[in-house]
């Protein structure tokens, strides 16, 4: 399904889409270690470097529902949409009364860049995540070009950057990543 016809069926009108923002990362681990790491409940506080808890409601396939409480203070709710075993799962993200955004977290074979170089690579694969950002219409449109810039296009790269990089992290060494593990986040993990 494409991001537009999620976006159609799971939020519903009066939001537009922004261009998809999207990190990934070579993994030295199985796929199956990556989905293991991404599809336990309460996954977030072992691969997310901002994430102070992870509170689930919910823990079932595409009906799953959790939340994501940052160390800024911010709270997030998870609302899962497509379950994938073994390749990823799609879901909406938002402030428990909004939803601001469409998510797709992917497991892939190595592409060319990452592809393994001896038989002892040969467990290794991709992870992404993909964020369509919503903008809802009832917003000004200074407004909701102010908030794309400042809380989309500026931030979201590294704060993706960081959680791909989590997930690796974790998915190869069994170790939970730690607070602000690859740098700090203005809006997520400020700096102490």
């Amino acid at each position: 399904m494409t991001d537009e016809e999620l976006v159609e069926r799971h939020v519903g009108e009066g939001y537009e889409t922004m261009e998809p923002i999207i990190a990934s990362t070579a993994v030295a681990a199985s796929p199956a270690d990556v989905w293991a790491a991404i599809s336990a409940p309460g996954n977030l506080t072992r691969i997310h470097p901002f994430c102070e808890r992870n509170e689930v409601s919910i823990w079932d396939g595409a009906a799953s529902r959790d939340h994501v409480h940052y160390y800024s203070g911010v709270h997030y709710q998870r609302e899962f949409l497509d379950w994938l075993d073994g390749v990823g799962y799609d879901l909406v993200l938002g402030p428990p009364e909004a939803r601001t955004a469409l998510v797709r977290w992917r497991i892939g074979e190595p592409g060319p860049a990452t592809a393994p170089t001896t038989a002892a690579d040969a467990s290794g694969c991709e992870f992404a995540i993909k964020v369509v950002a919503l903008l809802r219409h009832d917003v000004p449109a200074d407004q909701r070009e102010y908030y794309a810039e400042h809380m989309i296009r500026r931030p979201l790269p590294s704060y993706l950057d960081s959680v791909v990089r989590g997930t690796g992290y974790f998915a190869e060494t069994g170790t939970p990543v730690t607070k602000n593990q690859f740098g700090p986040h203005p809006i997520y993990s400020p700096a102490d």
